[in-house]
């Protein structure tokens, strides 16, 4: 614009310009300059993750040296002391089942359902979106599910004729239960991934191994397998991690028993820290869990290394494969007398094993809400005996259910707009610091941005369990334990590294042909991000909000740990202390349990509506570039 209104003015810099060998171009070209703005971008959500993240790991080491109670320094002691008890290999054996045993059964059936919906099925999307419906459903809401549905007496069990008891208090029966409840809870991530890593198989080899007469079995050996193999066993390894730190099933369910035989590393420690009120020990426990996790993670990194030939043999599996039974091919490349309708077959049967597996145990909860037989202690059907919205009168009709002076019963509709606020907000912050911390990690050319990668790459590893024991103790140091601020804060620092991960793939894949055309017409950093890279960024923008949100929703070990106060607390925390107090069970048909449960499952079947393609794609990781 200079330069074309007042031409005297630019000319006598033109020849410094090029006799100094600097081309404008280069110089304003991002990532050259406006280190200051690329820091200022990255410092907000450094500072909550220092603050909220690091922090608290650092601070959980240095208690383990110390004593729970008296905080007197006592080195080792409480690593020798968990050691010395005669339950330390079971505890990590069994964390160890929980680990291992969450991932296989979920990857099989998980496998099954990603190349099942893979196919070009009649209401293929609508088939994915019910599947997946599980894996949205809070922890809280999901469990007690369960557990009214293996209730001895009105449950499935005594539905079937079966009279054993209680399988949740039976340590033969115990861990086979909680791992198909796991199964039922997790193989959706596993669906998600794996549809990922089916479409970037090219199509052409599939054909060219069916010319060469290759049956399904050979195709799906030589060809999917290789196809998928980098990313289901690095989903495995994510997976396992998470499965060995998990906490939320064993004490929702068991609590650790029955006698101690499900107790894991994270409900040991939890028990330990309030319970006992022993955090030097606690912390020293989740210290030893975290530490058997990095070598987990080392063992699984040398996997892959070694399995990487592997999986890169998908191109030379085709020469391979048998040339037997080549079909006719006649004009326009077909081949003669292909039948589309029975390759589908297998397909749609995998596809509706998964949709039931997914669907059945929450239509016996719908069954039972609109079941109002008389006394309402039959054992569940299918198909209620006698239809009727009593249920829903009786439950929804409770004051006490909104009246916020009650200690015993919660109010669960102020919760319930509590888990509203929560997941919002936490959902802007994250979307406002992961963006800008993204697009400064990805722009800026410098050493202290190869640190932030490093320290963002890192505190994505760390488990829930590790955090929630500092993070109590700094809350209450600063004034936020019991608050809603503090909780959101603390729930953004968990979610904020993936996110920034996730914008800044997205931000490496953009072209920037266009963000050094604005700078060299003047426009700052901050103008380019909102101006050009905004609107572009909207794929990556709709899947970070759709992962926060559906996670935030569903958040319960924060909820539950750092909000004590019913008024306060959010609806996953308030409905589980509820539903787990003795006049809750004593006072409450089961009919009326199913409502209590179905309606949290009715919001999350509609937020997955409104989120489901962009949840995919937040699983999906690399096709956030869009």
């Amino acid at each position: 614009m200079t330069s074309a209104t007042n031409p005297t003015t630019t000319a006598p810099s033109a020849p410094v310009e090029r006799s100094s060998g600097v081309d404008p171009r280069r110089s304003r070209r991002p990532g050259a300059r406006g280190g200051g703005t690329y820091l200022m971008l990255l410092v907000p959500a450094l500072v909550l993750l220092v603050g909220f993240v690091l922090y608290p790991i650092i601070s959980s080491v240095i208690t383990s040296f110390k004593a729970g109670n008296t905080g007197n320094f006592v080195g080792m002691d409480n690593y020798r002391r968990f050691f010395e008890n005669p339950d330390a290999g079971a505890i990590i054996g069994h964390t160890f089942i929980r680990g291992i045993g969450g991932v296989v059964p979920s990857y099989l059936l998980g496998m099954l359902a990603a190349i099942s919906l893979h196919q070009k099925l009649k209401g293929r999307t609508l088939i994915r979106v019910l599947v997946l419906v599980p894996f949205v459903i809070s922890a809280p809401v999901g469990l007690n599910m369960w557990r009214l549905l293996l209730d001895p007496y009105t449950g499935v069990p005594a539905a079937l004729g079966f009279h054993g008891g209680d399988l949740l208090a039976n340590p033969d029966a115990i861990w086979p239960v909680l791992l198909i409840i796991n199964t039922w809870a997790s193989f959706q991530f596993y669906t998600i991934v794996l549809l990922a890593g089916l479409s970037r198989i090219p199509q052409e080899l599939y054909e060219a191994a069916e010319a060469d007469g290759a049956n399904r079995w050979q195709r799906f050996r030589h060809i999917t397998l290789p196809g998928i193999g980098s990313i289901g066993l690095a989903a495995c390894v994510v997976h396992f991690m998470a499965s060995f730190q998990e906490f939320n099933l064993i004490w929702i369910l068991t609590g650790g028993g029955p006698l101690g035989s499900t107790q894991t590393l994270a409900t040991f420690a939890y028990a330990k820290a309030f319970s006992d009120y022993d955090n030097g020990y606690a912390t020293a426990t989740t210290t030893i869990s975290m530490i058997i996790m990095i070598l987990t993670l080392a063992v699984g990194f040398v996997l892959l290394r070694l399995l990487r030939p592997v999986f890169r043999s998908v191109r030379r599996a085709i020469p391979d494969l048998p040339r037997r039974q080549r079909p006719v091919v006649v004009g326009g490349g077909r081949s003669r007398g292909r039948r589309h309708g029975p390759g589908l077959l297998l397909p749609s049967i995998g596809a509706l094993l998964v949709l039931v597996t997914s669907l059945l145990p929450i239509l016996f909860i719908v069954s039972r809400a609109f079941d109002s037989t008389p006394g309402g202690l039959e054992p569940v059907t299918l198909i209620p005996r006698q239809w009727s919205l009593t249920n829903f009168k009786q439950v929804l009709g409770n004051p006490e259910l909104y009246n916020t002076g009650n200690l015993v019963v919660p109010p669960l509709a102020v919760n319930f707009l509590n888990s509203v606020l929560v997941s919002v907000a936490t959902t802007v912050l994250v979307l406002i610091l992961g963006m800008t911390a993204g697009y400064a990690l990805s722009r800026w050319r410098s050493p202290l941005a190869k640190v932030g990668i490093g320290l963002v790459l890192v505190l994505q590893l760390v488990p829930v369990i590790v955090l929630v024991f500092p993070l109590y103790d700094l809350l209450a140091k600063i004034g936020l334990l019991g608050t809603l601020t503090g909780l959101v804060l603390a729930t953004a620092a968990l979610y904020l590294p993936i996110c920034t991960l996730l914008f800044k793939v997205f931000f490496d894949g953009m072209p920037r042909e266009v963000e050094e055309a604005a700078a060299i017409d003047g426009a700052g950093t901050i103008r380019v991000l909102l101006s050009i890279i905004r609107p572009s960024a909207k794929p990556v923008i709709g899947a970070v909000a759709a992962y926060t949100l559906i996670n935030t929703w569903n958040e319960y070990l924060l909820g539950t740990t750092l909000i004590s106060d019913l008024n306060r607390r959010t609806f996953p925390a308030a409905l589980q202390q509820f539903m787990s107090s003795y006049s809750f069970k004593a006072q409450t048909t089961p009919g009326m349990q199913a409502v209590y449960l179905l309606i949290p499952i009715v919001a999350a079947v509609i937020l997955l509506a409104f989120t489901q393609r962009h949840l995919a794609t937040a699983y999906q990781g690399g096709s956030v570039k869009g």
